[in-house]
């Protein structure tokens, strides 16, 4: 008889052979029907027609396709006593299943009674699908019974069934094999919810499993015994000394079968536990217990070689453990053996200056942690190869060549370090530059000689980072030039020469705002930077600033005409101008402001007063930015771990080297920012703890056809924008002239989804957005909605980006970053008003627009058949919805005209309401040759482009 049903097999011979992928979605729907079909008569099935289906069921869900019924049939065969019938209902229950089911409860039961049955390939079977499922049903009512099997196997007669054992020597490898697989169970129910294991009881217990003969037992009970330690270390103490035992065991003694060796290595997944195990304690005491440890330690740096083994899965394995070597030598710190820890050091500095990016990553993380606990002097040698790795192709690389730049620097080499910094900065990737901008700003400020070169530095940082300058950094600047009278001149100086100019970074210009507002007196009796001067700096980058900047220039224009009276008029025009602004904020200040010379000049003195210095006491919120722990893992790390029997010197002690030593900034008592520096003075975080995860290749495709179908989405009517397995965003849009409205939700598909952002690039300036905030957390199948207002401005031919990052949160507490650059579907189509014209006016108007800077054609091949109907839909449907009329008298069947006129929100110089652009244009089809050819026409040349490249883009 066949292992496999032949059904099944032509069944996936027929899908693999499907032409297309309609083809095999009616071969699916085909065989569903069939298998629901004989389901209803599930009585008549034989167990080879049950098995067959439910196989066919599985197959089909891993194709991506939605499985909704016959549960019942597969939950009928876990209760048979045939080994194939069990296997394929446990491996249906598994994938089709999830936590938290209606049919859990019947599961449950089932799973149970195979643990604690007489079948052994039942009890493997039950606890494979429980570690697979997981989930806090399983874990309530397993946990007992799978703790029984590891505690006391020989209570169960499980492995007495003298039909199923046939000797002792089958009956000890059936023991240890369900062990291991109960060892592997507890662990994921552990994981799922702690809470149901009291790991103090287990202490002893470990005692006994790691001294078991087996090393496939001991290798689970490590697996175990990590989880528990990284939880509460302090009660795992005492099984140091048995690991150290297997260490000696594995290199020493070498007491092991040739099964447990890999590549001539012996065991290494088991000595890379135990290894990092160690890692949670402090230096073992006891005489023998650290000599042996030494011994294990000598052994594994000598067989460490940088060049390349024979095979690739040899050197990874290689590699694995002498990393996880040098972590324990490291984390011992001063309590390590001096010439072992000098060894490290070398070979460290060898495998950050090899070729594979993967070893490189591994020795700069390494490397990291040592300048952290011991200080930057043992790694400063290998200054020129960290800073070499900033060029890296791998971004990873370089980000972690970047955190061990910024730990090993000092007043030695602070200047170099940030001068080196500071020529990457420009070409970083957007992924780093700003954790670089944060680090420049925190070494600049530690180890400045002098406070004119901090200044230079940072206002550099930012004329080469720009929006990546966060405003925790120059909030920061303009606490130092505050606390510092001796610098506000210069820097009152250098802000004025930075505005001068017709370009300037937002962020520059927000910091000149805060410095000239306050300190600007003390230039206004040199040439050119009188007060009108300053303010006409100001001025002329008003108009391109968010509204947070505006704001504060405003707050800034307000203390120049306080103190400058002949620009009191000049400005009191702005003010009036502001007073009707459809933004609250920046109405609000101008009323106030202009209301301001009426309540008394005594009141208006203490209120345009300059700002007092800042406390002493303030936190830097760039030092809280530094507090990010390592890459998320399942069990937490022995560096974010307390660790009581080791000294406390950790990764916070980056934060505290700093805080230590007194800076060079001055700070004195303060009161509250009437610029509104601070809105929160509480300290902002850093981001997630782990690269965050971006989009795969295989979704490009699907992201271009969702936002094509919300570009010409009814109004009011939500499209998916994007989705996967942990989210869904789902947008609805309606536009009236320059105005509109759009709708994003949020939907979540997983456990949690916690900080919560979607940003539009603040370079965005061809619209203005108002936001009604979506909350950042969303719970298990919860939705949250943001809800922005956006008014056109100008002329556009590209979407504007929304960024939208998160972190997923599971059940067992394992946090993973996701940061999606998306498009938001809003195109110049969108602020289109239809206007329709007959041949006699369309003509005259066509001609009109002729020429190379408003005229835009292609002729590109068409993704879908061109055929009479899809002309018909064209005119129907895709015209109305990009807001263009149709003209009349003009088209064939093979072609569509129409006409529309581009709004905004932007007032005509001569009056007479917003500036409106007209567009028009004719869509030729070319039936032999699948072809469109678009020419589109506008006074605008980047109408005529946006427009060319939406009607593309539907059909391309």
């Amino acid at each position: 008889m066949a292992t496999q049903p032949r059904g099944l097999h032509n069944f996936i011979s027929d899908i693999r052979n499907a032409p297309s992928k309609e083809e095999e979605r009616i071969r699916v729907d085909k065989e569903l029907a069939n298998i629901r079909v004989k389901f209803t008569s599930s009585s008549s099935l034989n167990s080879y027609q049950k098995k067959k289906y439910i196989w066919k069921m599985c197959y089909i869900y891993m194709l991506g396709y939605e499985v909704d019924f016959g549960h019942m049939e597969i939950i009928s065969l876990l209760s048979s006593t045939k080994f194939q019938e069990k296997s394929v209902g446990y491996m249906a229950v598994a994938l089709l299943l999830k936590p938290g089911d209606e049919l859990m409860t019947l599961v449950v039961n089932s799973m149970r009674n195979d643990i604690i049955g007489n079948l052994h390939y039942g009890t493997s079977l039950a606890l494979c699908a429980v570690a697979n499922i997981g989930g806090m049903d399983l874990a309530e009512s397993i946990c007992p019974d799978v703790q029984k099997l590891i505690t006391n196997p020989n209570a169960s007669n499980q492995f007495m069934n003298p039909t199923l054992i046939k000797s002792p020597e089958e009956e000890r490898a059936v023991k240890c094999s369900i062990r291991k697989k109960a060892l592997l169970c507890l662990l994921r129910l552990y994981r799922t919810n702690p809470e149901c294991i009291d790991v103090s009881d287990w202490v002893d217990q470990f005692a006994i499993l790691l001294a078991d003969r087996d090393l496939g037992v001991v290798t689970s009970a490590m697996s175990v015994l990590l989880s528990f330690a990284s939880s509460n270390p302090a009660e795992y103490d005492g099984a140091v000394p048995y690991v150290v035992e297997i260490l000696k065991r594995l290199l020493i003694t070498r007491q092991l079968t040739s099964d447990y060796t890999y590549y001539t290595i012996p065991s290494p997944w088991l000595l890379v536990k135990c290894l990092r195990f160690l890692q949670y304690f402090r230096c073992p005491t006891e005489p023998s217990t650290l000599e042996s440890l030494n011994d294990v330690i000598r052994k594994l740096i000598a067989r460490s070689e940088v060049a390349s083994s024979d095979t690739v899965n040899k050197s990874n394995a290689e590699h694995a453990i002498f990393f996880e070597t040098c972590n324990l030598v490291i984390s011992y710190s001063t309590d390590s053996d001096p010439e072992i820890k000098e060894q490290v050091v070398t070979l460290m500095g060898r495998f950050i200056a090899v070729k594979e990016a993967n070893i490189r990553y591994l020795g700069l993380e390494a490397m990291g942690r040592l300048a952290r606990l011991d200080g930057p002097t043992p790694t400063q040698p290998h200054q020129a190869t960290v800073i070499n790795s900033l060029k890296d192709a791998d971004v990873s690389v370089r980000k972690r060549a970047l955190d061990l730049l910024f730990v090993m620097t000092d007043r030695t080499n602070a200047e170099e370090v940030v001068g080196e910094l500071l020529l990457n900065l420009a070409s970083a990737d957007v992924s780093i530059k700003d954790d670089m901008v944060v680090k420049i700003a925190i070494l600049a400020e530690k180890f400045a000689s002098q406070l004119q070169w901090y200044l230079d530095t940072m206002v550099q940082v930012i004329m080469v980072a720009g929006d990546f300058v966060s405003e925790d950094v120059w909030h920061r600047i303009v606490h130092i030039i505050t606390n510092n009278v001796d610098l506000q001149e210069y820097a009152a100086e250098k802000m004025m020469g930075i505005v001068q100019s017709k370009y300037a970074p937002e962020t520059a210009v927000a910091l000149a705002g805060y410095v000239l507002g306050e300190f600007g007196v003390n230039i206004c009796e040199k040439a050119g930077m009188s007060g009108y001067d300053q303010f006409a700096a100001l001025q002329q980058h008003f108009h391109r600033c968010d509204i947070k900047v505006c704001a504060l220039l405003l707050t800034a224009y307000a203390k120049i005409m306080n103190l400058y009276p002949d620009c009191h008029d000049v400005i009191m025009d702005i003010f009036q101008k502001q007073s009707t602004s459809g933004h609250l904020e920046l109405q609000q200040r101008a009323c106030e402001y202009m209301r301001l010379p009426t309540v008394g000049q005594e009141i208006m003195e203490n209120v345009l007063n300059t700002m007092p210095m800042y406390s002493e006491n303030r936190d830097n919120a760039l030092l809280s930015r530094l507090n990010k722990g390592e890459e998320s893992t399942t069990d937490k790390s022995a560096w974010q771990t307390e660790k009581p029997n080791r000294p406390e010197r950790h990764e916070e002690e980056v934060s505290n080297r700093y805080e230590e030593e007194e800076p060079p900034v001055k700070a004195a008592t303060g009161e509250v920012d009437l610029l509104s520096l601070d809105d929160d003075d509480g300290p902002s975080t850093g981001g997630g703890s782990s690269a965050p995860t971006g989009l795969s290749a295989d979704v490009l495709p699907s992201l271009k056809r969702w936002f094509n179908a919300c570009v010409v989405s009814p109004p009011g009517k939500p499209s998916v924008l994007f989705e996967n397995d942990v989210i869904q965003i789902t947008v609805a849009s309606e536009y009236r002239a320059h105005q509109g409205r759009i709708v994003i939700v949020f939907n979540n598909r997983t456990d949690e989804i916690q900080d919560l952002k979607a940003v539009i690039p603040e370079s965005v300036d061809y619209i203005t957005v108002q936001r009604q905030e979506n909350s950042s957390r969303i719970s298990l199948a919860d939705q949250t909605k943001l809800t922005l207002l956006v008014q056109c401005m100008k002329p556009f031919a590209d979407a504007p980006e929304l960024i939208v990052s998160f972190t997923e949160v599971s059940s067992s507490g394992f946090r993973t970053n996701y940061l999606y650059p998306l498009r938001l579907p809003i195109t110049a189509t969108s602020f289109f008003d239809p206007v329709v014209l007959d041949k006699g006016n369309f003509m005259p108007r066509w001609k009109a627009l002729e020429g190379e800077d408003r005229e835009v054609q292609e002729v590109f091949s068409s993704a879908v058949p061109i055929t009479a109907q899809l002309m018909q839909e064209i005119r129907s449907v895709y015209a109305p919805a990009l807001h263009l009329g149709l003209a009349t008298g003009l088209d064939t069947d093979l072609t569509v005209t129409g006409c529309a006129s581009f709004r905004t929100g932007t007032p005509a110089p001569e009056g007479g309401g917003n500036i409106s652009i007209g567009v028009m244009m004719r869509l030729e089809a070319d039936i032999s040759g699948n072809r469109f050819r678009v020419t589109v026409r506008a006074k605008h040349k980047l109408i005529s482009m946006a427009l060319k490249n939406v009607l593309k883009a539907q059909y391309s």
